[in-house]
């Protein structure tokens, strides 16, 4: 097939390498500007050098373009039925559906989708209108900082810090203990003002014990083909401690669709909410349950766009890339029930001690028997040796798939340590990830659903307990 890639921050950059390396055209369409990512109502600029080490990534790897010429070269194409457009994030919806409008298969985040994920507060009237099974927690919004310290300093409670904008990054208190939990935020406002204060913030209450679990349904022009559940360590930090990254660390398998928790993440709204997009629509809706009394409440919603690493955990798990888009298009769910996938997020910390921007032009090496299961965020090829762009400090996801959870960990972690190599990164150890001593690990999550009854495993269980 071929494949025609839209993208802005680059996190479809790997899927788009593996697909070439299977043997297929990819032509990749880099979105030139961040205001072409935004609404008209919105504001957006990004600094030179941000946008120089963006246009990096992938060079002398992939064919790229900007996305306005890529539009106009699939305007040329007189076969479409063995093309597929993937659009990597609900940001690239101008040029989604300037594609859409030209007849490929595909998928095709709308504006809409990208404001629903924007604006909480919608999200949120959204979850109080159509998801009977799932709570809403009290939040406080706040513009100027010295506005949100004064209110922490007369609350007995313990709060989650949310910035607006992006740069504002959500702070979790690492203790439940209220007088420590708010010296901790403030301690956070006060050393990063412009990125709370850019766009504002708000402080949700912490729900005591939290247990975070994320269900996915994926539909192709509106049929639902398949279930997958993402349990996620967000924090940098072993033990779930220090601040919030994407993706540090997951677990993601396919689970029947008649599973209880789809009745809680999927109402009837869902299944419309598809039936109006053209081609792969993507719903998550993470789920936070308070082990204090077992109360569901809602998170946050992605609307049609994958979730990152999890994407990634899913495409592991198949025969081939191309395998998960041949079989949407065919209406069938790509994944084997009884396989299961995990990744860990290997991070580059270090910091030019000059402008603080990320260290860049460092070599990544690996062995190419474990190609497979690495994917690089960061990365372009300079003459023959591939080295980091310096654009993001998330460098490289390592993935491990099979029937066991057990050598699932156990083959993503000798790549890891057997089979890459980049000087002084970062990654959350294997002993965290089985950890069973901190309630919001990754196999006490999963355990904690088996136990509620939100789903069944289909896949083997070896690490000790969990059999």
């Amino acid at each position: 097939m071929k494949y025609f890639i839209f993208t802005f921050y680059g996190v479809g950059l790997p899927i788009a390498y593996k697909l070439q390396q299977e043997g297929h055209e990819v032509l990749v369409g880099e979105i030139m500007k961040k205001s072409e990512t935004v609404t008209k109502d919105e504001k957006a600029s990004e600094d030179p050098e941000e946008t120089k080490r963006r246009l990096s990534l992938y060079n002398g790897m992939l064919n790229k373009m900007p996305a306005d010429k890529l539009i106009e070269k699939m305007k040329e194409v007189s076969d479409k039925s063995e093309c597929f457009v993937f659009c990597d994030f609900n940001n690239t919806f101008k040029y989604a559906q300037m594609a859409a409008e030209l007849g490929f298969e595909g998928n095709f985040p709308t504006e809409d989708d990208y404001k629903f994920e924007q604006d909480r507060d919608a999200a949120k009237d959204f979850v109080k209108k159509n998801y009977p099974q799932v709570a809403i927690g009290e939040k406080k919004e706040f513009q100027k900082i010295k506005d949100g310290i004064e209110f922490l300093e007369k609350t007995d409670d313990v709060w989650v810090l949310k910035g607006n904008d992006e740069s504002g990054h959500t702070f979790v208190p690492d203790t439940d203990n209220p007088e420590l939990a708010k010296s901790q935020i403030i301690e956070t406002l006060q050393k990063f003002p412009d990125g709370y204060e850019k766009s504002g913030f708000i402080l949700e209450l912490m729900i005591p014990y939290m247990m975070e679990i994320t269900p996915q349904k994926i539909y192709y022009d509106g049929v639902p083909l398949a279930v997958t559940i993402d349990i996620e360590n967000k924090q940098l930090g072993s033990g779930n401690l220090s601040l919030m990254t994407g993706c540090a660390a997951d677990l993601v398998f396919p689970v029947p669709m008649d599973e209880r928790i789809c009745e809680i993440a999927f109402p009837p709204i869902i299944d419309e909410l598809a039936k109006k997009h053209k081609g792969l629509f993507i719903w998550d809706a993470s789920l936070l349950i308070s082990r204090k009394g077992g109360k569901i409440y809602f998170g946050e919603f992605c609307s049609n766009r994958p979730g990152y690493n999890a994407f990634f955990t899913e495409l592991s798990q198949l025969p081939s890339i191309s395998h998960y888009f041949e079989s949407i298009i065919k209406f069938k769910s790509p994944f084997t029930m009884g396989t299961v996938g995990v990744s860990t997020t290997l991070f580059n910390l270090h910091r030019d001690f000059d402008d603080n921007s990320i260290l860049k032009d460092s070599q990544i090496d690996y062995k190419e028997e474990f190609e497979k299961n690495i994917w690089m965020y960061d990365a372009l090829k300079d003459k023959e040796k591939i080295i980091n762009a310096g654009y993001d400090t998330n460098l490289v996801a390592v993935t491990g798939a099979d029937t066991s959870l057990d050598d699932a960990i156990n083959k993503m972690f000798k790549v890891i340590e057997k089979g890459f190599s980049f000087a002084g990164v970062y990654y959350r150890p294997k002993a965290d990830y089985i950890s069973l001593d901190y309630p919001t690990s990754i196999p006490n999550r999963l355990d904690y659903g088996i136990e509620r009854k939100l789903y069944h495993i289909p896949f083997d269980i070896k690490a000790g307990r969990l059999i």
